[in-house]
């Protein structure tokens, strides 16, 4: 044993040992990463228990919300002249209308959008033309439009032409406005948004919102809202456009439970009861007698047209090819099932199935 510990001093001396400084540095990077470790440590116990605490206070509550994702908006699109879009390279043409008075008097909506894309499916500014047979040119800034793939930014809004030559936008910001080749800028309509009752008579054209009916006038420059009913337990589509001095109308309901709701005579509305078969059933809009009308369709190559004249309170049915065969569709600007011009020399339906029930005041 003695022999072990003298074989070991005469090595403790052979071997050459650091200076007194350099073991002084030693224990104090040790003292010092000791102590961070501790405060470390206790830093990461303080948070636990914070966030053990709040965790209780929360138990049974649903977790936050996350932060909504940022939606794009116009900022998005670049600051675009109605210049810089319309025949641009990047653009393309989302609509094309030809006047009924005049072929040679035409308005085209143009797009441009941020980032091109073949399917045309983006982000981008439209823009208006309108032109004649002329040298009459009119442009103007349209709607900044997104896609399936965007945050909704609106729709494009709709164009009627309500004079020859004259369109209505149905849009609010921008518009809603008239436009025709010959204005210098367009013309803005004054928005009145008190629902008005309306006379039996009483013209409609869509909103600007595309809410609802409204009735516009094209000299005094006023797009106003009517009061029309608010049938339960379903959406109406009305028939729009109503020319002057026709009754409104509509479908209401969904499925078997239809009903037509009919502007009486003395401004007043009445519901008649469709058959709960839930056979397919359409407006026959368009009629120049202010028809109130609907398709049923009864076999593959034709449907039943079922027609009144005299707001509801009688009906009669004709045998009608299938719109969509006999060109009684319109799908600009706005998809419209027609009642044919001649529906009167139609085969009769000597035995008619399925006609409204009566009148009942609404």
């Amino acid at each position: 044993m003695s022999d072990l510990t003298t074989f070991a001093r005469d090595t403790e001396r052979r071997v050459a040992q650091p200076p007194f400084e350099t073991l002084l540095w030693r224990q104090r990077r040790v003292r010092r990463r000791r102590a961070a470790w501790v405060s470390a440590a206790a830093v990461a116990a303080v948070l636990a228990l914070a966030f053990a605490v709040s965790g209780l206070g929360r138990l049974g509550a649903q977790s936050l919300p996350a932060a909504p994702t940022p939606r794009l908006t116009s900022v998005s699109v670049p600051d675009w002249t109605a210049d810089e879009v319309v025949g641009h390279p990047d653009a393309f043409v989302a609509a094309q209308l030809e006047s009924r008075s005049d072929r040679r008097i035409v308005l085209t909506v143009w797009k441009r959008c941020v980032a091109p894309r073949p399917d045309h499916d983006c982000l981008g500014r439209e823009a208006i033309a309108v032109v004649d047979g002329t040298d009459d040119r009119f442009l103007v800034l349209g709607a900044v439009t997104g896609s399936s793939e965007q945050p909704l930014m609106g729709g494009p809004g709709l164009y009627r032409e309500v004079g020859d030559g004259v369109w209505y936008w149905a849009h609010r910001g921008p518009g809603p406005y008239l436009l025709s080749a010959t204005m210098r800028q367009p013309v803005a309509l004054t928005v009145m948004d008190h629902p008005v009752a309306p006379p039996f008579g009483t013209s409609t054209v869509e909103c600007a919102d595309g809410a609802g009916l409204c009735t516009l006038d094209v000299n005094a420059r006023t797009l106003e809202r009517l009061a029309v009913p608010n049938v339960p337990d379903g959406d109406t589509r009305w028939a729009t456009p109503t020319s002057k001095g026709c009754g409104i109308w509509g479908l209401t309901g969904a499925g078997g439970d239809l009903r037509l709701v009919i502007q009486q005579r003395d401004g007043s509305f009445a519901s008649a009861d469709l058959p709960g078969d839930a056979t397919p059933t359409s407006l026959a809009e368009g009629g120049a007698e202010c028809e109130v009308a609907y398709y049923q369709s009864t076999a593959d190559t034709q449907d039943q047209l079922v027609v009144s004249l005299d707001q509801g309170s009688t009906w009669q049915a004709r045998r009608a090819p299938l719109p969509q065969l006999s060109g009684n569709i319109e799908e600009k600007p706005r998809l419209r099932v027609l009642i044919p011009p001649r529906w009167a020399a139609l085969p009769e339906v000597t035995s008619p199935s399925g006609l409204p029930g009566p009148l009942k005041p609404l």
